[in-house]
């Protein structure tokens, strides 16, 4: 038993040592990011949008930035009827996806708007954020060679803070990722990267970017001021475990690193519960990341309340994110077992066979080595 009540002891020193790093550290984040974004100079941009559905084009065309062309990417003739009702601006064009059968729709349509594109800088968006009227201006302002936003959302709670804790991984340049709804490269190294080929055969943009820049040895700049309103999920859950199950193929060394921590935490957690009516010290020692949850959850809705551009009213009050950030934690950890028995994912309207995905993904990878090596 001795050797037991040692074991949660070291466990429950690291989980209180490893709450106190997280939550001094997060000042010096703060105050790294809290400078607004300058342009030094403007470059002619490719805003490219693949579409299916509802669009609020008025926030795209409304931008804070001179030298920018828009392109929507839609399904059919219908669709591209309806979206040119909408537009105000000959910024914007609409294009029909030319369909490809080894890819998803949405890289169909990302394809599709790069072949019509004049910007030596292409900003591929979501259909269904709503920027504020300064994103091109801080994306583009940021840009070194890729930056990258994210998405927030301000009405469901629980979305809002589960979405706020996935957001503050983006901080940290190792663990970060171009997120596909609002992310700037340089044309010149989308082609230099040949992300153009990549995509043919691929069924996810942004983490295919991002693993063949950071393999590249390219950085990717995080932009919280560009953070933009998402339309809210349906079904939430569902759709989290989806993230989980992308990330869990496309970055399975950060997936594994994210299952040992998260999960163990929220073990020793449960752990900690029941020591505290044997050893109290170290069942509060095991349970400290719930109580060091409730003060994360305070410093993330100030930071990014204070360095997004969005009017301060129109955020969730505080006391959300501080009660509901421990169960967010739980909710990851959730979605992480979740990813590994999920093997179909719905996606804009197209089902897709996990394994047959891979399996062709893998197939693919050893093709272009086999080329590699002629």
């Amino acid at each position: 038993m001795q050797p037991l009540i040692i074991f949660f002891l070291a466990v429950g020193i690291l989980n209180f040592i490893g709450g106190c790093m997280a939550v001094l550290s997060w000042p010096f984040i703060r105050r790294k990011y809290r400078k607004k974004p300058v342009l030094k100079r403007e470059e002619k941009v490719s805003v490219i949008i693949p579409c299916k559905g509802e669009i609020e084009l008025d926030s795209f065309e409304n931008q804070e930035y001179r030298d920018f062309e828009i392109i929507v990417v839609v399904d059919n003739e219908m669709e591209k009827r309806k979206v040119e009702e909408k537009r105000k601006s000959d910024k914007v064009k609409v294009l029909i996806s030319k369909k490809r059968e080894s890819c998803s729709g949405k890289n169909s349509a990302l394809l599709t708007g790069i072949e019509e594109a004049e910007g030596k800088i292409l900003v591929f968006a979501d259909a269904d954020i709503k920027p504020h009227a300064k994103w091109l201006y801080y994306l583009v302002a940021s840009l070194g060679n890729i930056s990258t936003t994210y998405r927030w959302y301000f009405k469901n709670p629980l979305l809002c803070v589960w979405n706020s804790a996935i957001a503050t991984i983006l901080f940290y340049k190792k663990f970060n990722f171009a997120w596909g709804g609002s992310t700037a490269i340089r044309r010149e190294v989308f082609e230099k990267l040949g992300i153009k080929k990549i995509w043919e055969n691929e069924f996810v943009d942004d983490l295919t970017l991002t693993k063949i820049a950071k393999e590249n040895g390219y950085e990717i700049e995080f932009v919280p001021q560009a953070i933009v309103e998402s339309k809210e999920e349906k079904k939430i859950f569902q759709w989290m475990n989806k993230e989980m199950v992308w990330v869990r193929y496309y970055f399975s060394w950060l997936w594994k690193v994210a299952m040992f921590f998260n999960i163990g935490m929220r073990a020793s957690n449960i752990a900690g519960l029941i020591l505290l009516f044997f050893h109290p010290l170290i069942g509060i020692l095991l349970i400290s990341p719930v109580f060091f949850d409730f003060i994360r959850g305070w410093q993330e809705y100030n930071t990014f309340k204070e360095l997004m551009e969005y009017p301060k009213e129109k955020f969730l009050p505080s006391y959300y994110h501080i009660l509901l950030r421990p169960l967010a934690s739980f909710i990851l950890s959730y979605n992480l077992l979740s990813s590994l028995f999920i093997k179909e994912i719905e996606w804009q309207g197209r089902t897709y066979v996990i394994q047959e995905v891979f399996h062709q993904r893998k197939s693919i990878s050893k093709i272009k080595s086999k080329e590699a090596e002629l």
